[in-house]
């Protein structure tokens, strides 16, 4: 599974899937092609029974460098001759902001393997996954105070909820850019490894989740997610719930005989 060779492609090795940013020439730098790409590759992959997880890792030196500088300068020259207005701009939006809305809705966890920069926009995609592995090398923020523009796709809900309000007003405030051992420190990162070990660690941590039942963890995405919405008085009814629906799966009756039988079990997600 492919598209648009040389920006943005799909591959899977068993239950693991990976979406590879190839513009190593633009730091992996986005366009709005290439977000309407990602949209369609993780429609796709969500579709595909098979995926039990998906890793998100850029070529070259740059995880994702924000949006691509020369359709930035093209767009701003369009809206001060007014060939661009709101409507458009909304509807460029919507493709970005898809990216989110489909990470979080995926039936799978989402894994970022970084390395280099992930600013701007891709330090929204990074805020987006759920789990994040990262380079001693990789470096977070948010620059778009430094041209005048804002943060979307997300990065204002998921950063004061991820690294409390104080780091996440300091990020968008200033533009400055935060290194891996704070990010880590802090809690955005999961895993730090040394450089060029980004990748590697992210399989291992992927084919793990990926071993575990899927329909359990499926639920615990949601339960996380919802929980960050809800009441504890919802949040025990909704417990109450999935535990009903895991406990009467297939997938629980496997994991307890294969536990008894002291072997590997054998999960269809069902």
């Amino acid at each position: 599974m492919t598209a648009a060779a040389g920006e943005i492609r799909a591959e899977k090795a068993g239950h693991v899937a990976w979406i590879i940013l190839d513009r190593p020439q633009k730091l992996n730098a986005m366009t709005i092609d290439t977000w309407a790409q990602m949209g369609d590759l993780l429609r796709a992959l969500d579709a595909d029974l098979s995926v039990r997880c998906l890793v998100i890792a850029g070529e070259g030196r740059s995880f994702l460098a924000g949006h691509d500088v020369r359709e930035i300068k093209e767009h701003s020259e369009h809206i001060a001759s007014g060939q661009i207005g709101a409507n458009q701009l909304r509807e460029w939006q919507k493709k970005l902001q898809a990216t989110t809305r489909l990470i979080r809705l995926a039936r799978f966890p989402v894994i970022a393997a970084v390395q280099g920069y992930a600013v701007g926009a891709g330090c929204e995609l990074v805020f987006a996954c759920d789990l994040v592995v990262a380079e001693k090398n990789a470096q977070f923020g948010f620059p778009e105070v430094n041209i005048g523009a804002t943060i979307t796709n997300g990065g204002t809900y998921f950063m004061p909820r991820k690294i409390g309000i104080a780091k996440a007003r300091e990020l968008a405030y200033t533009g400055e850019f935060m290194d891996a051992a704070e990010a880590h420190r802090i809690g955005l990162v999961n895993r730090l490894v040394d450089d060029g070990q980004a990748r590697a660690e992210a399989t291992r941590l992927a084919e793990r989740i990926a071993s575990r039942a899927p329909l359990a963890v499926q639920m615990h995405k949601v339960m996380l997610d919802r929980g960050l919405e809800s009441s504890l008085e919802a949040m025990l009814h909704f417990e109450t719930e999935c535990m009903i629906h895991s406990n009467l799966s297939k997938d629980s009756i496997e994991g307890t005989s294969a536990f008894l039988e002291k072997r590997e079990p054998k999960f269809s997600g069902e």
